[in-house]
């Protein structure tokens, strides 16, 4: 089968970082959310406890249009069926809303309010599927707007009906000289005939309402008020405020530069995680610098396991002879990965000098409590020094650990870092150690890093989850890549925090294990190796 006939799981992959990416903007900012939610729920439960309640009202006028064939209402103003979709009951709802209506409702219900105030508290629908005009009118009180929507549509009526009367007396008015105009021997006649009979229609209608108006349906007192309605508004709040909350939480993870999940190296850097330390208090970490305390269990374990992820990492599938720590930006941890990986490798039997490539800012002999020395690092760059009369023995490890340190005067040096001074030195180092572990300044603050880590066998890449700037790493690459460098992983600082023991420790003797500024003894629960110069490989890769 060909590979194009698999499927590609790529996609699937950044779909997934996506999702992930989202859940966890939710989790990191479940605080936020919640005070949003909270806000926004107890607000909307305030006010509808304090809010001025409001009733509605509603009361139907039925329309029914004359026909416009027929002539009994020549001259008289009624609502006609035109043959337009909705033209007379459109016609009857703008009736409803006028000023002179709102006057009359004002003289009638001796209301305080102005005519604008009771036309914005009247709405009026046209239901024409049904010929109906719905009037909707609102009010303090569940009496008053009931009151106020059978007052206008009364209203509406009655003056509808005097329209109607007034137009109806002049038509009447009209035929009666009509028909006086007519010879008493042409009475009789077909024409005097029919003006007779719409007379007589007419006169019928005198002191009616109008025929195309009635109400149909008056408005009732509401047993509630409409407004407000405390549980729809609650709904109303929560749902809003969760999904503005949920926006601002994913907005803020898109902005935000720093990566907090190990998914985003895996899938945006695609190198593969050695290990995972777990986070220290910084109580702890000052402790363990200062040579007051040892580094917890569970720590020491993920150092173990970075050792063991390395022993296929160097050439012909070996483990390294020189190994560069790096990292993107300062406080990812490289300087205390080198540390406790030079440990962990002593502690295996294996020699190894550990070097502080750092000329701007060394900490290597900080951590380990020992004087820097003016010969160093840059001493051995120079050619001033061979490599023994360079290394010094760190405290407690037999030996085993050697360090290279660099001093602070040393910083106007840094030129010294080219290519070739660095392969020069760090050959002479090989030849004293099994590993040389170099720690680098930061890729992306200086350029020393770079020729450090042309001439190393293995770079490895710290970072610290919630610390590490998704650009700078990126910058980290591109610069490392057009130096034909492949890092060979991650050490992830993660994010949760060290527990108190690890799996292999739960005595009160592993927990005094010294910290390198106070070492004095080797790990008991270390397996032995073999040690003689023949064994070398063997013990590399064990």
């Amino acid at each position: 089968m060909s590979t194009l006939d698999f499927p590609t799981t790529e996609g699937f992959g950044e779909d997934r970082q996506g999702a992930l990416r989202y859940l966890d903007a939710l989790r990191e900012h479940w605080l936020l959310i919640g005070l949003i939610v909270a806000l926004a729920v107890g607000g909307a439960a305030a006010y509808s406890l304090t809010a001025a309640k409001r009733y509605e009202a509603q009361a139907d006028i039925l329309v029914t249009p004359i026909a416009a064939s027929d002539d009994t209402f020549i001259g008289v103003s009624v609502l006609r069926d035109t043959g337009a979709q909705q033209s007379a009951v459109v016609t009857a709802a703008r009736l409803v809303k006028t000023p002179q209506v709102a006057d009359a409702v004002r003289r009638k219900t001796g209301s305080s309010r102005s005519r604008d105030s009771l036309l914005a508290s009247v709405t009026v629908t046209p239901l024409s599927q049904s010929n109906i005009v719905s009037i909707q009118a609102q009010s303090g009180t569940a009496s008053g707007a009931a009151t106020l929507a059978n007052a206008f549509a009364n209203e509406m009526i009655t003056q509808r009906t005097a329209k109607f009367q007034s137009d109806l007396s002049g038509a009447i008015d009209r035929l009666e000289a009509r028909i006086s105009a007519i010879p008493t021997s042409l009475r009789t006649s077909v024409q005097a005939v029919a003006i007779e009979q719409r007379l007589s229609v007419l006169q019928a209608l005198s002191g009616a309402g109008d025929p195309t108006l009635q109400v149909s349906s008056a408005a009732v007192s509401p047993e509630g008020p409409s407004w407000p309605r405390p549980v729809l508004s609650i709904v109303i709040a929560l749902v809003a405020s969760l999904l503005l909350a949920a926006g601002i939480a994913v907005g803020l993870e898109v902005l935000n530069p720093r990566i907090k999940r190990e998914e985003e190296l895996l899938f945006g850097q695609r190198l593969p995680i050695l290990t995972r330390v777990p986070r220290m208090r910084q109580q702890v970490v000052r402790k363990y610098l200062a040579g007051r305390g040892p580094l917890p269990a569970d720590v020491r374990e993920a150092y173990r396991t970075l050792r063991a992820s390395l022993a296929t990492a160097g050439p012909d599938e070996r483990f390294p002879q020189t190994i560069l720590v790096t990292s993107a930006i300062p406080g990812e941890g490289k300087t205390m990965t080198s540390v406790n990986l030079a440990v962990t490798l002593a502690l295996a039997g294996i020699n190894v000098v550990l070097v502080d490539g750092d000329l701007r800012r060394p900490m290597v002999a900080t951590v380990f409590g020992v004087t820097a020395r003016r010969q160093g690092f840059a001493s051995l760059l120079l050619g001033e020094i061979s490599p023994e009369q360079a290394l010094v023995s760190a405290p407690g490890q037999r030996d085993r650990l050697k360090l290279l340190l660099a001093s602070p005067e040393h910083a106007h040096l840094v030129d010294l870092l080219d290519p070739t001074r660095v392969e020069d030195a760090l050959a002479g180092l090989k030849l004293q150690a099994d590993v040389v572990i170099v720690d680098s300044p930061p890729v992306t603050a200086v350029a020393d890093a770079l020729n450090l880590a042309d001439a190393v066998d293995t770079v490895i890449v710290a970072v610290r989850l919630g610390r590490s700037r998704r650009d700078k790493l990126n910058e980290l690459r591109r610069a490392l890549s057009q130096r034909g460098v492949a890092p060979a992983g991650f050490v992830v600082t993660t994010r949760s925090a060290s527990g108190r023991h690890g799996y292999y420790y739960g005595t009160a003797e592993a927990e005094k294990m010294p910290a390198p500024a106070a070492a004095q003894r080797r790990e008991s629960a270390e397996p032995s190796v073999l040690r003689t110069d023949g064994e070398q490989d063997r013990r590399l890769n064990a």
